[in-house]
């Protein structure tokens, strides 16, 4: 139990206490108990599903296959795939006996997968077929790849074991007296997931087997959904490798819901699959709630099954939510907040409270205050500072990166958002600007530092830095100041040319080129980015 401060907002009981199991066996237990359920995911581009019981089974067998292939607890496994319906089944199943997953965003080029790859250094990776072969590349350019399995082929390719034929050559095919080892929740690392921090390259942020089974146990109390009971069919497309996908569906196979899925986001096919299985609830990012308020597509489908509509990842305009709600006559949109360092929403809307512009109240388990940015003091009501939040939800830190771990997690346990805002005298809470560097195009996680680091290596380019333009679709839209080097000329189509052929395409510069003299810092050097932006919002230069 957390000691009671002053001006920290606590949050409720939990409705399932926080028990001494693993991520691993939680799920066991929920993926056997489900196993009546005649579906657990489908995919809605290949009319395909996985059953409750094939999921389970599946996730058993290839447990006992890494076993007997050799793999132990630490051993790092890494999902390179898009959205698919055995994505989840090697994350389960090497946590049921003590590996560490590392999912990574397969849009990447091979040299941002080899470095975030260089990361967690995986021993496997599990990836599909059209993603082989970058991962050969990213395989043939490093030296700890040793095995790779593809997940959604029953053939061998370049050499590569199929997921069946890998699961038949070191499984006996009898799981009757399997069972997941149990080992210390608090201490053992169950993934590495990517993010950039509040500013900087990205680094791999070390969650726990705890900091999952607090996710795990919100997605069991009714407060945190609409009658999300097991069989109820929710809609995901939210990529599973970010940690805002990574942890919803974790919860949705912890419930025993119906999962429907589209590998990718197509407006259509979205609407679609919302009519044609009658889909509940869907956990959205803000483009996408913008495109069910205003698009005209919207009429041509049947979306009275509706019931929900959660946003994250991103800020939500109010005005945005408000036209939806009505357009779909729903009672609100619940919001939240949550960071990758800090696992999943920390704060959200809790039963049928919906307050315009809120992100929602504190979890079960979680605390949440407003400092002071130069005293570290907690705040009272209505007054704006940063925003941080302690509890079993956050991380251990950084991988290798024990700087970072501390500007981020402070000596009493706070993570530091990098995001200011307030809470009200109802305990809800509200953001209103942003301290922290990094961009948010889409719900994508767009780090400065990275796309700046790619530019300076133009032989025309003295100096650059990179903001986000806020965007209403989009969120915030990355945009290059660009000092031009003396003697040489680049033109701002060269520019994002440039960079695009380095980058995959959330990081394109959308938000435009233009060149300036000189790039302002502070003393210490650091780029003074609110000046540029402030500069930008000015005379936008887009292309």
């Amino acid at each position: 139990m957390m000691k009671r401060e002053k001006n920290v907002i606590y949050g409720p009981e939990p409705l399932h206490p926080l028990e001494d199991k693993t991520a691993g066996e939680m799920l066991f237990r929920a993926l056997r108990k489900h196993s009546h359920l005649p579906q657990a995911i489908v995919d809605v581009f290949g009319d395909e599903s996985l059953s409750y019981k094939e999921f389970f089974e599946a996730t058993c067998l290839l447990a006992q296959s890494l076993h007997n292939c050799g793999y132990k607890m630490n051993d790092v496994v890494s999902i390179c795939a898009e959205n698919n319906k055995r994505f989840f089944i090697p994350i389960i199943a090497a946590w049921y006996i003590g590996m560490i997953v590392a999912p990574v965003n397969e849009s990447y080029i091979p040299d941002e997968l080899c470095k975030v790859m260089g990361i967690s250094e995986p021993q496997i990776v599990f990836c599909t077929k059209n993603i082989l072969n970058k991962v050969l590349e990213v395989q043939s350019r490093t030296n700890f790849i040793k095995r790779i399995i593809i997940l959604d082929t029953v053939e061998n390719i370049h050499g590569c074991e199929s997921l069946p034929n890998f699961i038949s050559r070191y499984s006996d095919g009898n799981i009757a007296n399997f069972k997941p080892l149990h080992y210390d929740p608090v201490e053992q690392v169950a993934a590495i997931l990517c993010s950039s921090g509040t500013t900087g390259l990205p680094k791999g942020v070390m969650l726990t087997h705890q900091n999952i089974c607090v996710r795990l146990i919100h997605a069991l109390d009714p407060e945190a959904g609409t009658q999300l009971i097991p069989g109820v069919t929710v809609l995901v497309y939210v990529p599973f490798f970010h940690a805002f996908g990574f942890g919803i569906n974790l919860g949705y196979f912890m419930v025993g819901l119906r999962v429907i899925m589209l590998r990718r986001f197509e407006q259509e096919a979205f609407l679609k699959a919302i009519q044609d299985y009658e889909v509940r609830s869907i956990v959205n990012v803000p483009a996408i709630i913008l495109f069910l308020s205003k698009s005209p597509l919207v009429d041509k489908y049947d979306l009275s099954s509706l019931r929900e509509l959660c946003c994250g990842a991103a800020p939500l305009a109010k005005e945005v939510a408000e036209i939806a709600v009505k357009r779909l006559n729903l009672p609100g949109i619940r919001c939240g907040f949550g960071l990758t360092e800090s696992t999943s929403a920390n704060i959200h809307s809790l039963g049928d409270e919906f307050k315009s512009g809120s992100l929602g109240r504190v979890t079960p388990l979680m605390a949440a205050k407003i400092a002071d940015r130069e005293t570290g003091k907690a705040l009272g009501p209505n007054q704006v500072g940063e925003l941080c939040i302690k509890g079993p939800m956050v991380s251990k830190g950084y991988v290798n990166n024990v700087k970072a771990t501390k500007e981020a997690i402070d000596d009493d346990g706070w993570l530091h958002s990098g995001d200011f805002g307030y809470y009200d005298e109802d305990e809800h809470f509200y953001v209103v600007d942003r301290y922290k560097e990094l961009i948010k195009y889409k719900g994508s996680q767009v780090a400065p530092a990275e796309l700046e680091e790619i530019l300076l290596k133009n032989p025309c380019i003295r100096d650059v830095a990179v903001v986000g333009i806020p965007d209403l679709e989009a969120g915030e839209l990355p945009s290059a100041f660009v000092v031009i080097q003396p003697g040489k000329e680049i033109t701002a189509k060269e520019v994002y040319d440039y960079l695009a052929e380095r980058v995959s395409h959330t990081k394109y510069l959308r938000g435009g080129v233009r060149f300036v003299d000189s790039i302002p810092r502070n003393v210490t050097g650091k780029i003074t980015r609110k000046e540029l932006l402030k500069q930008l919002l000015e005379k936008s230069s887009k292309l």
